[in-house]
């Protein structure tokens, strides 16, 4: 109960940096869009694809970091997490080094030779590049002491060092606004500060609080570096799939359309990413002990986990959404004062694919957990990655530049249906419990929640309607999923806590 009670705690304490650095980043986009220009902001999400798509070595070692620590730590006295961190490190250091490599080199190639952009634009490119880079090794360097801290559960720490940033981006981005030289280059300065900074405070924080794990301690057993390494490398070829669909379709979509339609995708991208924020606040928090439970040998209580927060993620993510897609041309016009062709059909759509991923929240961190994600990695990259030559096959024979997300859509169902095959054979995961705890309740509360349409319609497109109206949805979702979505011992333990606010406030 007192785990339960921290993943709850470390849920709210996240959903709270949400909150903050949803409106400040949301603001933050608006200001930058506005005195970016469509071409210009279009640009810059281009060459951030890029960098993203040649920095998935940091998201790839970032799981590693903390399944490897998390085990450690789950295993109690027998455990070694300072041998583990230092592993890491070590394997850090040495990528940031290759990625450096790579982007200054393939980056550049791709930027002279084939990127969509006028000539005159190019040196600017260059130069976003180039202090993206420098930006992004600082990221990757800080992987290992990120994973520590979230293998250790401190997420008040990283929300911390996380709203800092936040804050930091908009006051930069504010002085961007008197600001009368080259807006572009100035941005890229403003981003490689924004990234680098909170990466600077992490290695701060773990060399004062965490000493005894992140202590020098040189390991020269190669056994060590090859396991994490194998394990990198699948998550590795997992991750690479994941940004050829985020990035190398923004490419595609750059290549047939030019850098005013990456702009609605990057504005929708925006959009969709701040709702998944929800989801990924409770699958943070959950994680560190789907693994610990697992190694600990309480492997009833690590599926136990995977039901619930699979089911918990759906809700997370339906409560914004409605209102979103309920009010989506009343969102994009009032945020933005030019709003991009396509923005709409991106944004619905990306929403609507992330609905139906998450319903697989929790199986990544129960694969994981067993050490045994090759085949899961393999299929997961197959599925994810055809959609690219599908989408260029589609946009080839002149379909509309939102089918690349409908292939997406299509290719995350697959997905879904292959995880769970996997996850079958290698736990006691059962299909059964999955559809009873979770699909069950997550179809009734969607048949449900989706009649807030014929409300919508009572309401116009002004901010004030806007308000009241997702105002409106969100108690009227949050009431559907209390009646239908939890069972009764979910429903007692929210009315216990209710009693207790009661009693406080009294």
């Amino acid at each position: 109960m007192n785990e339960n009670k921290r993943i709850a705690k470390n849920s709210l304490v996240l959903c709270i940096r949400l909150i903050i650095t949803t409106f400040v980043g949301l603001y933050t986009t608006r200001l930058v869009f506005i005195e970016l220009g469509t071409d210009d902001y279009g640009l810059y999400a281009v060459v951030g694809g890029i960098v993203s798509m040649m920095g998935f070595l940091s998201t790839a070692m970032l799981a590693t970091s903390y399944r490897y620590i998390s085990v450690e730590i789950g295993k109690g006295d027998n455990g070694n997490p300072n041998k583990v961190f230092n592993t890491a490190f070590i394997i850090h250091l040495i990528l940031a080094l290759i990625f450096i490599i790579i982007a200054e080199t393939i980056g550049v190639w791709y930027i002279k030779n084939c990127l969509n952009v006028t000539l005159s634009k190019v040196p600017d490119t260059l130069f976003v590049l180039h202090f993206t880079v420098i930006a992004t090794v600082f990221s990757i360097a800080s992987v290992p002491f990120q994973g520590l801290i979230t293998a250790k559960e401190k997420f008040l720490v990283r929300v911390s060092i996380e709203i800092i940033g936040a804050f930091l981006k908009l006051g930069f981005v504010l002085l961007l606004i008197l600001y009368v030289g080259n807006k572009l280059r100035a941005y890229a300065i403003i981003m490689a500060i924004v990234i680098a900074l909170p990466s600077l405070i992490f290695f701060m924080y773990c060399w004062i609080k965490e000493k005894e794990v992140v202590r020098w301690n040189f390991n020269k057993q190669k056994s060590d570096y090859n396991d994490m390494f194998s394990f990198t490398v699948w998550i590795m070829i997992g991750t690479i799939a994941h940004m050829s669909v985020r990035q190398g379709g923004a490419l595609i979509v750059n290549l047939f359309f030019g850098t005013v339609l990456n702009a609605a995708f990057g504005i929708a991208s925006q959009i969709y990413n701040y709702t998944m924020m929800f989801v990924r606040n409770l699958s943070q928090a959950a994680v560190p002990q789907i693994m610990k439970s697992h190694s600990s040998g309480n492997s009833e209580r690590s599926l136990t986990l995977v039901y619930k927060i699979s089911k918990y993620a759906f809700f997370i993510m339906l409560i914004p959404a409605i209102p979103i897609l309920l009010s989506v041309d009343s969102i994009l016009s009032l945020w933005l004062k030019e709003v991009p062709e396509f923005t709409k059909q991106f944004t619905v759509l990306m929403i609507i694919n992330g609905l139906i991923g998450v319903l697989g929240s929790g199986f990544d961190a129960a694969i994981q957990s067993t050490g045994k994600i090759k085949k899961a990695q393999i299929w997961y990259s197959i599925i994810m990655i055809s959609t690219l030559p599908i989408a260029y096959l589609m946009f080839a024979l002149r379909f509309p530049p939102y089918a690349i997300t409908i292939v997406t859509m299509v290719a995350t169902i697959i997905n879904l249906l292959v995880q769970i095959e996997i996850l079958s054979g290698l736990t006691d995961f059962k299909v059964v419990e999955y559809f009873s705890n979770t699909i069950k309740p997550v179809f009734f509360v969607s048949m449900i929640t989706v009649l807030q349409v014929f409300l919508r319609v009572f309401f116009g497109q002004d901010f004030f309607d806007l308000i009241i109206f997702s105002f409106i949805s969100v108690v009227l979702s949050l009431f559907t999923v209390y009646l239908v979505g939890l069972t009764k011992n979910e429903k007692n333990i929210i009315n216990n806590y209710l009693i207790k606010i009661k009693l406080l406030i009294i």
